[in-house]
């Protein structure tokens, strides 16, 4: 190759930010939604803004549950890639 174009290692070290990223504000959103169930259970039936567009318009509760997947997963990539790594330092 030329080396234009990244490897599988590039990729993974790029992609790693956003895997922490997808974790720690999908956290962030279903621990909002979870303060909001505590404090205020009423308003888990209602829309997330006034907006009418979505995603804006989609139910607290159905954020809290899309929150928590994106959170699983970005944390289930990261440490697949952190494992990977520690795996190759091993070696």
């Amino acid at each position: 190759m030329d080396g234009t174009c990244m490897d599988a290692e590039e990729w993974l070290y790029l992609l790693e930010p956003v895997w922490l990223t997808m974790f720690i504000f999908g956290t962030l959103a279903w621990l909002y939604v979870v303060a909001v169930q505590i404090t205020h259970p009423q308003w888990l039936l209602l829309t997330l803004t006034h907006y009418n567009l979505p995603p804006l318009n989609w139910r607290v509760d159905d954020v809290g549950i899309l929150s928590f997947a994106i959170a699983a997963f970005g944390f289930f990539l990261w440490r697949l890639e952190r494992g990977s790594e520690w795996r190759r330092h091993e070696s």
